[in-house]
C-alpha cells in the first residue's frame, strides 16, 4: 500500500465510525483563532464540511474548552458520522483525515470530503 505523507502544519480533522467521533486538529482550530463558539457546516450535494466560528445561540454550536491540554479536540455524534460515513460511501471500519482551507474572511475552515485519506494511508510528514 501507497503511504502518503501528512503535513502536521496543515489544518485537519478526522471522522471514526466505530466510535462517532470528530477530531478536530489544533492547526484547525488555530486557523479558526481558537473561537470561544463553533459549528459544523455539511453540503452533502457537494460532500463538502465546515467548522465556522458562532456565537453561544447560534444553532449547533459548540463551545472550546478555554484550555486545549492535547493537540486535537473530540467531539462525539454517533448520527453525524453515520451520515458522513454513508454519504461518501466510506469504509464503516476505517477512520478518515481531510486537509482543509482556511477561509479567513468567513472565519471558517472548509474539508473536501472526496479528497479523504484512510488513517492506514497516512505517515506524518515533518
Amino acid at each position: 500500500m501507497k503511504q502518503i505523507v501528512w503535513n502536521h502544519s496543515d489544518p485537519g480533522i478526522s471522522f471514526a465510525a466505530p466510535s462517532g467521533r470528530i477530531t478536530i486538529f489544533k492547526t484547525t482550530l488555530k486557523a479558526l483563532g481558537y473561537p470561544p463558539y463553533f459549528r459544523f457546516l455539511l453540503d452533502t450535494d457537494h460532500k463538502q464540511f465546515g467548522i465556522e466560528c458562532c456565537g453561544y445561540e447560534s444553532d449547533g454550536s459548540h463551545q472550546l474548552p478555554e484550555k486545549m491540554t492535547r493537540e486535537h479536540y473530540d467531539i462525539k455524534s454517533m448520527d453525524m458520522v453515520k451520515f458522513i460515513f454513508q454519504t461518501c460511501g466510506w469504509d464503516i471500519k476505517s477512520t478518515y483525515r481531510i486537509k482543509g482551507i482556511a477561509v479567513p474572511d468567513r472565519r471558517m475552515v472548509v474539508f473536501d470530503l472526496t479528497t479523504a485519506l484512510k488513517v492506514a494511508e497516512i505517515r506524518r510528514g515533518e
